[in-house]
Parts: structure tokens; sequence; C-alpha cells
């Protein structure tokens, strides 16, 4: 296929527990939309318990909202639809499993979508809540479940860029990499996944924005596991 040719429109929710989620695997999801697919990022919290690495001390409300926003420009960077902000409360996705999945449940009706995207198995950095959503979307939504990992050879190119700015970073559950999948080649947004991270200016410093654009470089494909064969049959299409 052509990789400027549109394939027919479908629709992937690609759904997160925290704005700048997406980084994990914005250069699939910029290569999907670029092929006429209806990706439509959904954050379940608004990161409202996280820290403020800008230097405005943000803090509760004030923090939530600045990432929304921040989240609004990294995913129209990526080409990707508007995105939608659920608002539960960060750090307690499992204590609002119903309500989560009432929500979801809506917008799979709405929306209709072939894949719902999210977090595999571990959440990549063994936060409760990326590992909450994966185990949601695995009880309740598995006809529709894809997940993105990080693999362990992913991870150890990225801990050695880390280590070119002084940053000691280890990916917490990398994947063995005979487990994924399809890995996508995303050279070609390298730009765009560099600028969209960098949006984030409240989770990620300067040197972090260096490490990172040093590692999409270095690694120039990211990681899918735990589709159905028809779902790997419509990424390998679609991704090819």
């Amino acid at each position: 296929m052509n990789k400027t040719e549109p394939v027919s429109s479908f629709s992937v929710i690609a759904l997160f527990a925290h704005p700048d989620d997406e980084t994990w695997i914005s250069g699939t999801l910029a290569t999907l939309a670029a092929r006429g697919v209806q990706v439509t990022p959904v954050y379940v919290t608004s990161g409202d318990a996280g820290s403020d690495h800008s230097g405005q001390g943000l803090t509760g409300v004030e923090l939530a909202n600045v990432r929304e926003s921040e989240a609004r420009q990294a995913t129209a960077i990526l080409g990707l639809n508007s995105p939608i902000f659920l608002r539960f409360p960060d750090g307690k996705i499992t204590q609002y499993e119903q309500e989560v999945k009432g929500k979801l449940t809506t917008l799979v009706k709405k929306n209709s979508p072939k894949i719902m995207l999210t977090f595999a198995r571990g959440g990549i950095t063994d936060n409760r809540d990326h590992k909450a959503l994966n185990a949601l979307v695995s009880e309740h939504f598995s006809t529709l479940a894809a997940y993105f990992a990080v693999s362990q050879s992913q991870a150890e190119i990225l801990a050695l860029s880390a280590s070119k700015f002084d940053l000691n970073y280890r990916i917490a559950r990398p994947v063995a990499d005979a487990d994924i999948s399809i890995k996508p080649d995303v050279a070609g947004y390298q730009a765009q996944r560099v600028r969209a991270m960098a949006s984030h200016k409240t989770q990620f410093p300067p040197v972090m924005i260096q490490a990172y654009q040093d590692y999409v470089e270095a690694s120039p494909r990211e990681a899918l596991m735990g589709m159905s064969e028809s779902q790997f049959i419509i990424f390998q299409t679609t991704l090819d």
C-alpha cells in the first residue's frame, strides 16, 4: 500500500489513563490518522494527582486543566480526533471501574470502533491506573482489545538514550520481544512524535524531550500485542 494512500475509514479508540500517555504509541496513532483512520483518544483521568515539572507550581484542578490543554495540542499535532476527557480521579480508576465501564460502553455504541487500544499488562511503567485500564478492557471489551507495550529491546534503547543525558530511566514492565505481534515502522513520524511530547510541558522538562528525540531516532518502531487475527490483519494492512 502506498504510504500516502488513505484506507477505508474506520474508528479506533485509544484509551489512556492520563494526558501524555499517548506518547507511548504516538507514532502508530499518527500513522493510522494519516491513513484515514478515525482515532479518538480518551483520557480516563486528567492527571490531577500528578506533579508539575514546568515550574509553575500547579496542583489539583489547575494542573488537570493545563494537562488537558497540553493533550489537546499533542493530539492535534498527531492528527487525531479531538480528545475526550472522562475526568475520573487520578490514581483511583480501580475504585470507579463500573462508572468507567459505563462511559466506555456509551462511547463504543456511539463510535463503533474496530479496535480499542490500551496499555499491555503491567502498564509499561507499573502505574496502577495503567494496569487498571488493561484489566478493565481485557475483562469488559476483550473483543475490541489490542495493547501497546515497550519491548525488552526497546527498553534497552530507551535506557541508553536517557543515559546520554544523565537520566536514569528504566522501563518497569517491558514485554519480551517474542510476545510482540506487530512492530509498526513509524520513522516518518519522528518530528511529530517529539513535538507532541514537547506539548506536555508540565510533565516533561527539556532534557527529557532531548532524550526522547534520541530514542525515537534510534528506535523507529513501536510495539503492539494481544490482538485477534482480524485485528492483526487490520493493523498489518493499514500500517504496511
